[in-house]
Order: structure tokens, then C-alpha cells, then sequence
């Protein structure tokens, strides 16, 4: 009796594509510039047997599973109250310092929260005699 097999050839060649399929997912994880390269990947063609009651015909079933590392997380800071109905609310902390305004890449000056601050509301500031 054979007991030789070729994977490649199996169910037409549906056991290779499960493999170069899971093999591709393992490349585009460890390209992926959000996980970390250097950890370990994995791909595992799980194959279950079973047989007929006469012991003469075998089932099988072929899965390609595959272990991918998981993104870097990507850290948020977020700003939380209660709003005039008592609801509690949150908003992302765009400038790093709760009530700090900042200048975005275009030069606009933006509220904590990433909003545009109103010009007509700011006050300017008066010039100090001693430095003039």
C-alpha cells in the first residue's frame, strides 16, 4: 500500500493553494509596518482523518490556519466630562494638555479638542511699556 502522498497535488491542488494562501497573509503581516518584525509567525495545515466503517475510504479535511502578530496599539488620550444634560461625553485630546490650544501643521491656532479657535473671541494682548 502507498502511503505516499503529495500535499501539491491533493484535492487538485486545493491543499497548496490553502498553504500559499496563509503563507501570503504571514508576508503582508510581517510587511505590515504596525507589528513588530522580528516576532515569530506561524502557519499550520491541520488535517483531520476519518474513515468509513469498513476502514477502506478516508475523509479529510485540510484547513491552513495561521498565528500573525498583532498591530502596535496606538495610544489616545481623551478628554472626559459631563455635558449641560448630565451625560457623560468624551472627546480626544488633541493638543496634550486639557485646555492648551496649539498650532496644527498649517498654522492654524486649534482648541484642546482639534477645533478651530474662534478669532473673534480672543483677546489681545496689550503690550507691556517696559519693552517698548
Amino acid at each position: 500500500m502507498n502511503t505516499k502522498n503529495n500535499l501539491s497535488t491533493l484535492a487538485d491542488g486545493a491543499v497548496q493553494e490553502r498553504f500559499d494562501d496563509a503563507f501570503a497573509k504571514v508576508l503582508e503581516n510581517i510587511h505590515d509596518l504596525n507589528t513588530d518584525p522580528e516576532k515569530k509567525r506561524k502557519v499550520t495545515l491541520e488535517i483531520s482523518i476519518a474513515s468509513d466503517e469498513s476502514r477502506e475510504i478516508l475523509f479529510l479535511d485540510v484547513q491552513a490556519k495561521t498565528s500573525l502578530q498583532s498591530r502596535k496599539p496606538v495610544p489616545i488620550k481623551m478628554m472626559t466630562g459631563l455635558d449641560e444634560k448630565g451625560v457623560a461625553v468624551a472627546k480626544e485630546l488633541k493638543s496634550g494638555i486639557k485646555d492648551q490650544t496649539y498650532f496644527d501643521d498649517k498654522g492654524t491656532v486649534r482648541e484642546d479638542d482639534g477645533k478651530p479657535v474662534d478669532q473673534k473671541k480672543v483677546t489681545p494682548i496689550k503690550q507691556n511699556s517696559m519693552f517698548n
